[in-house]
């Protein structure tokens, strides 16, 4: 017999989320954030609130529903982040 507390989690719809990539400028996540929203994707952007707070010093990580992941990185493969606010490209990304 489940616990309320079981039987509470077991209800929940919890969603699975994959890191995409991680972006400095906010010109970049309103860019990125315009393309999923047309598309009907469904995401979030962890560090969104915090990241204009300290300077963009902390990135704001592009989170995807993960059965959407692949669709996803088809969409941005042409992408190119924007160097301001230290969203150099890193060799690991090319």
């Amino acid at each position: 017999m489940l616990t309320v507390k079981e039987k509470k989690m077991k209800d929940q719809n919890f969603i699975d989320y994959e890191l995409i990539f991680e972006v400095h400028n906010a010109g970049d996540q309103a860019y990125l954030k315009s393309i999923l929203d047309a598309e009907g994707i469904t995401y979030y952007v962890q560090g969104e609130h915090v990241a204009p707070f300290v300077f963009h010093s902390v990135p704001m990580r592009l989170m995807v529903k993960k059965d959407q992941a692949a669709t996803v990185r088809e969409l941005l493969k042409g992408f190119e982040r924007s160097s301001a606010y230290g969203g150099l490209k890193r060799k690991e990304d090319e």
